[in-house]
């Protein structure tokens, strides 16, 4: 923290662009978007340290934040590298995309790796006795996600629906924080119809729009497939997304979702350490039967 010690938050949002050679400009904005916020509070000493750690990033020594660009880009490739060596030899008809909504926050500090954790040992127990019951071999791989939503956001009938029994407050007016998860599935010798049934009738997924399976897209190879959905599950974006994948009706082909304005500083700050105290990439990934 030394090197930080007598820098202006002006400074560290410039300062740093020298330190990451020849990164697309792209690259460079982004990172002084995130580092801008982390130095909101030069009295935040956890979020300068951090910063301090983007901005030092090099490829003899990266930073390994999901919300580098370059450290990011390299998670992703071995991440699809990783989906390929699981999925590619499976029937395309056996596989799907999973999402799961978990819970909905105010103050994103309380998503943290404990909670995570207590998380995937909910979804492992779930797949285990539907596993154990079917005499079936259930695989997945993916990644939780924390997205933001503005104190202003509109949300549709299905939204409130779906995030009323996950802690959303339907009269609040704050920001608030949906922890949920992504992921590839192999059905194994279960049709799509079963495995969703017994996860609805589960004791871990049991609200209305909880859980979705989709198709993979048509028009792209299996190959294709999983790289794309690889990178998206470790997009870490710090923008508003303008609809929840769950408006999509069950069975259709997943759609990728549009992204509009940036965070405001303080909710891309809470996102960005949240997402550092829940252990960065290894945390928030999950595989079963992998």
């Amino acid at each position: 923290m030394s090197a930080l010690k007598n820098v202006s938050a002006a400074d560290l949002e410039y300062r740093f662009k020298e330190k990451i050679g020849d990164h697309a400009v792209s690259k460079i904005r982004q990172r002084a978007y995130v580092i801008n916020a982390l130095c909101s509070d030069l009295a935040d000493k956890d979020a300068t340290a951090l910063a301090h750690r983007l901005m030092h990033c090099s490829t003899h020594k990266p930073c390994k934040q999901p919300f580098c660009p370059m450290c990011r880009h390299n998670q992703q490739r071995k991440f699809a590298d990783k989906m390929l060596a699981a999925f590619s030899h499976v029937p395309a008809s056996q596989l799907r995309f999973l999402t799961f909504l978990h819970s909905v926050h105010y103050d994103a500090a309380s998503i943290s790796s404990t909670l995570v954790k207590r998380v995937k040992r909910s979804v492992r127990n779930a797949l285990n006795v539907i596993n154990k019951n079917n005499g079936t071999s259930v695989q997945l791989l993916g990644s939780f996600e924390i997205e933001a939503f503005a104190a202003n956001a509109i949300l549709s009938d299905r939204k409130l629906l779906s995030l009323k029994p996950l802690g959303l407050v339907e009269s609040s007016n704050l920001p608030f924080f949906l922890l949920h998860f992504h992921a590839v599935v192999n059905l194994g010798s279960l049709s799509e119809s079963k495995l969703l049934s017994m996860l609805k009738s589960s004791a871990h997924f049991p609200h209305k729009y909880q859980v979705l399976l989709q198709h993979l897209h048509s028009d792209k190879s299996q190959d294709k497939n999983l790289e794309t959905l690889a990178t998206y599950m470790l997009k870490f974006r710090l923008q508003h997304s303008q609809r929840l994948k769950f408006e999509d009706d069950q069975n259709q082909m997943y759609k990728r979702t549009c992204y509009a304005s940036l965070y405001e500083i303080p909710i891309a700050k809470a996102v960005v350490m949240s997402v550092n105290s829940c252990k960065k990439f290894n945390g928030l990934s999950f595989s079963y039967n992998v």
